[in-house]
């Protein structure tokens, strides 16, 4: 029992944390939508807000991929491994492609025609992002829903 319980506690703090993903995702959006709105862009601001994000879900990926969202899972249900994907490669496509986006935001002459195609390429960069964190979230529920009903 105890065991079942802890494994619920990680995968809710593993849902929890995606959570909060999500929400300063939508901060960073939020923000850059206000500057477009009064006409103010700011680049290097950007990168420099969008570097903090990138450390977040960097240490986030981390966690991920050492502590394994799915272990608690697997350890009481080891057949449940086939649904587990390997998210490694997915998570340093999109480091990747944040750090050459936070690049050219801090460049002396950004590279965008204007601060409505940098928001353009962010916002397909949060989508992504949203998209991939989405489809773990659906994983870790579905564990969690699987180990609650044993």
């Amino acid at each position: 029992m105890n065991k079942n319980t802890n494994s619920h506690e990680h995968l809710q703090y593993l849902l929890d944390e995606h959570e909060q993903i999500l929400t300063h995702m939508k901060e960073l959006n939020d923000w850059w939508t206000e500057l477009d709105e009064r006409g103010l862009p700011k680049f290097g601001e950007m990168g420099t807000r969008v570097e903090r994000f990138r450390e977040l879900l960097a240490k986030h990926f981390e966690d991920e991929e050492q502590e394994g969202y799915f272990k608690p899972v697997l350890d009481e249900t080891p057949g449940f491994c086939i649904m587990v994907p390997d998210f490694k490669e997915k998570h340093t496509a999109i480091l990747c492609q944040i750090d050459d986006f936070i690049s050219r935001l801090k460049h002396p002459e950004p590279p965008f025609e204007n601060w409505n195609a940098a928001l353009q390429e962010f916002e397909t960069l949060l989508a992504d992002l949203r998209e991939h964190e989405n489809h773990e979230i659906q994983l870790v529920q579905e564990a969690f829903d699987k180990s609650s009903a044993e």
